[in-house]
């Protein structure tokens, strides 16, 4: 009979870390041989874990600690497809990868041992993740307390070196974001100084017309008149109109 630990209880909130989790997994292939109900049946007897019934397969949920607001800190998810099972789980920045991951694998051989009547399971990838999470243990035997101590000391100025240089970052990067919008501020601001003194005013547009008509013999292309001086057809009928109002000029018969 295969003995699973219960994990802190979900309802028991600890404190939150400063840093967010991360998160890793892997897979194995593996047939599902029974219908949901009867693979839900079989792990129904580890009442902390959260089983959820999707559309494409069973999501197995433990939680094991919480933060303060009671969000899901320290977990793992074990999604249990037709043909494969997988697990994500996250880890705290503050404690051992190497740890954690013996935890989760203890953890997931002991739920494939009881999912053995309900999966064909490919033990050869299994003895291959085995192998592989032992291999990276093999660094904790195979050095002395100095040497491990020594690493530990040297990776954690290391990360207090990379957390000064963020923190640096993070401020040089607010500082161009402020500037960047300053820029863009002083940008639009040039833009519609610009737009204003591109508007001609009535007086000069008169001024204009009456020079192309002393040109032209007292006849105008408004189109041609419009692009050579950049002022629109309608603007240009609206100031011949005024100057026809106010006497300045007179229409042929």
């Amino acid at each position: 009979m295969t003995t699973m630990s219960q994990p802190v209880q979900k309802d028991q909130p600890q404190a939150s870390s400063s840093r967010e989790p991360f998160v890793e997994g892997f897979k194995i292939e593996a047939k599902m041989l029974k219908s949901n109900d009867e693979v839900i049946s079989t792990l129904s007897p580890l009442q902390f874990l959260e089983i959820v019934e999707t559309k494409n397969n069973l999501v197995v949920i433990n939680v094991e600690r919480r933060d303060i607001q009671k969000n899901p800190y320290l977990f793992s998810i074990t999604y249990l497809n037709p043909e494969s099972i997988e697990i994500v789980y996250s880890y705290s920045p503050d404690e051992s990868p190497k740890k954690r991951r013996l935890e989760v694998l203890r953890y997931f051989l002991n739920l494939v041992t009881l999912l053995e009547n309900v999966y064909f399971i490919n033990h050869k990838q299994l003895f291959q993740i085995i192998d592989n999470f032992l291999a990276r243990m093999l660094e904790y035997t195979a050095s002395s307390y100095e040497e491990l101590f020594s690493k530990y000391d040297a990776t954690k100025e290391e990360c207090d070196r990379i957390r000064k240089q963020i923190i640096e970052l993070t401020g040089a990067n607010e500082n161009l974001r402020k500037a960047n919008l300053e820029m863009k501020n002083r940008q639009n601001d040039l833009l519609v100084r610009i737009n204003e003194l591109e508007i001609v005013s009535d007086d000069v547009l008169i001024s204009k017309i009456q020079t192309w008509l002393d040109e032209h013999n007292y006849e105008i292309n408004i189109s041609d008149f419009s692009k050579i001086n950049k002022v629109s057809e309608q603007r240009v009928e609206e100031i011949l109109n005024k100057m026809v109002r106010e006497g300045y000029l007179s229409q042929r018969e």
